[in-house]
This record gives C-alpha cells, sequence and structure tokens, in this order.
C-alpha cells in the first residue's frame, strides 16, 4: 500500500467533498435550486435577524458579486428579502421569506437523510476508527498553524 503524503491526504479530501457536494447538487436541483442557494438558505435559518451580505460571502466562502447575484435569484423565487431598520439606512439584512423557511425545513431534511445514508455505510469500528483518526488530523493542524503563528 503506498504510504499517505500530504497530496494524497489532500486528494482524498478533495474526492470526498466532490462525492457529497454532487450527491446534493444533484438532490436540490430537484427543488429548483443550486448547492450556493442551499448553503444561503441554511445560514439564514440559523440566523434570527438575517445575515448581512458580507457575513453571507463569508461564511459561504465566495465572493461579494456571486453572493449578490444569488441573493437576488433567491429574492425572484420568493425565498429571501432584505430587511431594512429604516429606509434612510442603506445597510440591510438578508431573511428568509415564510416559502423560504418552508425550504429550509425540506432542506435539513435532505441533510439530515443525506448524512444518515452516509454515516450508516460504516460499521462502529468504522466509525470509531474515523472519529478518532480525524480528530488527530485536526489537532496536528491545530498545533502546526498555532506554531507558525508564534513564528510570525
Amino acid at each position: 500500500m503506498e504510504k499517505l503524503n500530504f497530496e494524497k491526504f489532500l486528494v482524498y479530501l478533495r474526492q470526498i467533498q466532490n462525492k457529497i457536494q454532487k450527491d446534493m447538487n444533484e438532490e436540490v436541483r430537484t427543488l429548483g435550486i443550486s448547492s450556493t442557494h442551499m448553503g444561503i438558505i441554511m445560514i439564514l435559518k440559523t440566523s434570527i435577524n438575517g445575515c448581512s451580505m458580507s457575513e453571507l460571502s463569508r461564511l459561504n466562502k465566495v465572493d461579494n458579486a456571486l453572493m449578490t447575484r444569488n441573493i437576488k435569484e433567491l429574492e425572484k423565487i420568493n425565498y429571501v428579502y432584505r430587511n431594512r431598520e429604516n429606509e434612510s439606512q442603506r445597510k440591510y439584512h438578508i431573511c428568509l421569506t415564510e416559502e423560504g423557511k418552508q425550504m429550509a425545513e425540506k432542506l435539513e431534511k435532505i441533510v439530515n437523510r443525506k448524512q444518515k445514508q452516509f454515516i450508516d455505510n460504516f460499521t462502529e469500528e468504522e466509525k470509531q476508527i474515523i472519529d478518532q483518526a480525524l480528530n488527530i488530523v485536526i489537532q496536528k493542524l491545530i498545533k502546526t498553524m498555532e506554531k507558525e503563528e508564534k513564528e510570525c
């Protein structure tokens, strides 16, 4: 068996991410939205007062221009609206409409079902091994990052 190196490790992570994302994209496409829309809706579902465009961009890891386009698309299908505190303010928060909240509920069910399908493929022993391995990876990354910060 080939020894694990950083490049191979990154390839494995990308393969996992791509498979999960492809599977989710296929599912949400049947609802008439994209995976980016899904990310926005799910973030807004957990936000009581909505989110600013910059917050949504940062949390979804997309630039402001792409976020603006996505918000306009979600406004067109009546899933989100811009909430201004008062008309004289330029600042606003993006919030879910009632239809958006209903879509968020559907999406949450899909996510829960997909997670269960994915996790149920593993035995209890495999789940424990994966959990331990990922915890090791996370702890090593944290230590490496802290060490690099101290060196700067």
